[in-house]
């Protein structure tokens, strides 16, 4: 048992290795984004698309993930990740031109889009209940470490060598990712020949692009401009038809089903809240460090860096939590931290320690619950039933976080051009002050909903839970 223990969790390294590189080159990119402007010949708005590019397309295809999953082997899927990765990392890499490395971040999303759905599918099938927690903990850990990394490894390289060595310096590690599990992968179910259903691959793509697009351009252009309303209307009459359409299918691309779960549905509620506070956090601190208190870029990404760094040892510690304890307290602490703090950066001033201080003990209570909420989520699920959960829940964290960083800026802009006040650091202290107004009132929210948690585990599931 040990052997296979050890086994898994290569293969389930390997794979979040790839996740690694994706988030760690988007994160290190956005160090560049000057540079590229200048480089590249386009303007801000246009280098925004090697991000919504991205976002877009991961978002589009991990609802494919069910059908990938049951209709080809789990070795051969996972080689394909890898192989697109790699392929995306080095047109990124040797890209002169924007077209080209658009491309590259394309591909390179369509090679995550298979693999970090594969990665949850394999740890639900291959680790008993009462050890996932701790399994999707060290994922944590191998993924959270990527936000931190990303701005000081992009800062390095920016300063001794150039953008494109982003890329090339990842190339060795997915390279080590594709060796060690190919050798170690293991076939997590009898292939399927589930029939394909095309209309439910179109709305759903047409969905997650419209919805996600018109997040992107509402930033910009606020929410009653008709190039946000128009790809916005489309997204929610796509994602209305595709939801009746799955309901009345016999084979559903995504069974939805899976919201019948009552803890299945509160643990994505919190994944959403908790996303969307994380990434709107990490949008709007530094912006307050560099305006509001003069900090450099790079000072301001070292100011998030113990609260990064602590949000990723502290994931492995709350997976053995959950596993040994449930999820019930460790939610509700994680959500009351978390609310504290929207509290105290919506009616105070920070200085510099103060958000450092601050950003930790957020990241602290952040550890608590996207990850142990996701966990136990799924372990709510019937075995059949794993595909649909992993992409559920997987899709609506990309589309949660860029609508949580989308509604800060949105909301911080607005405020910056409302203020009655004239000094331009009092205007940005005002806005952010406004838009940790309505993260209080999400942090609340998730508050609420954790207090519905139990720990009492569906039938057929073993893992001790201690009251």
């Amino acid at each position: 048992m040990k052997n296979n223990d050890q086994r898994t969790l290569l293969v389930v390294i390997s794979i979040a290795l790839i996740t690694f590189m994706g988030i760690l080159s988007e994160t290190a990119l956005n160090i560049a984004y000057a540079l590229l402007i200048t480089e590249l010949n386009v303007t801000a708005s246009v280098i925004q698309w090697l991000t919504t590019g991205y976002l877009l397309t991961l978002s589009s295809l991990i609802p494919l993930s069910p059908l990938l999953v049951r209709r080809y082997p789990t070795r051969r899927l996972f080689q394909v990740a890898v192989l697109i990765s790699l392929a995306g990392t080095m047109i990124c890499g040797l890209a002169g031109a924007f077209p080209l490395l658009l491309t590259g971040r394309i591909i390179q999303a369509i090679g995550t889009s298979i693999s970090l759905p594969l990665m949850v599918n394999i740890i639900l099938e291959a680790v008993p209940t009462d050890r996932r927690g701790k399994i999707m903990g060290i994922v944590g850990l191998v993924t959270c470490f990527a936000p931190a990394l990303g701005p000081i490894f992009g800062g390095i390289v920016m300063q001794y060598m150039n953008w494109h060595w982003i890329f090339f310096f990842m190339l060795p590690f997915l390279l080590l990712s594709l060796l060690v599990g190919s050798k170690y992968m293991i076939d997590i179910h009898k292939e399927d020949p589930t029939r394909a259903d095309y209309l439910s691959m179109l709305l759903s793509a047409s969905a997650f692009i419209g919805i996600i697009y018109g997040v992107s351009l509402s930033a910009d252009r606020g929410w009653q401009d008709a190039a946000v309303l128009l790809p916005l209307s489309l997204g929610l009459i796509s994602i209305s038809f595709f939801v009746y359409r799955q309901i009345h299918l016999k084979e559903p691309l995504l069974n939805l089903a899976v919201f019948s779960y009552p803890m299945f549905t509160v643990g994505v509620l919190i994944v959403i809240i908790s996303m969307m506070l994380v990434l709107a956090a990490a949008f709007i601190l530094p912006l307050y460090l560099q305006q509001a208190l003069g900090c450099s870029s790079f000072t301001a990404a070292l100011a998030m860096l113990p609260g990064a760094f602590l949000n990723g040892i502290m994931s492995p510690i709350t997976g053995r939590i959950l596993d040994r304890h449930g999820p019930k307290r460790l939610l509700q602490t994680g959500s009351l931290l978390v609310a504290v703090v929207m509290a105290i950066f919506s009616f105070f001033d920070a200085s510099l320690l103060s958000v450092i201080m601050l950003y930790a003990i957020f990241m602290f209570g952040a550890s608590m619950l996207a990850m142990p909420a996701q966990t136990n989520g799924l372990n709510q699920l019937p075995a059949k039933y794993n595909a649909d959960g992993a992409a559920i829940v997987n899709t609506l964290q990309q589309v949660a976080g860029a609508f949580g960083t989308a509604l800060a800026s949105s909301i911080f802009t607005a405020a910056t051009k409302t203020s009655p006040a004239t000094d331009a650091t009092t205007i940005i202290a005002i806005a952010t002050s406004s838009t940790f107004h309505f993260l209080l009132i999400l942090a609340i929210s998730g508050l609420l909903i954790s207090l519905t948690v139990n720990n009492n585990q569906p039938p057929g599931h073993t893992a001790p839970v201690s009251h």
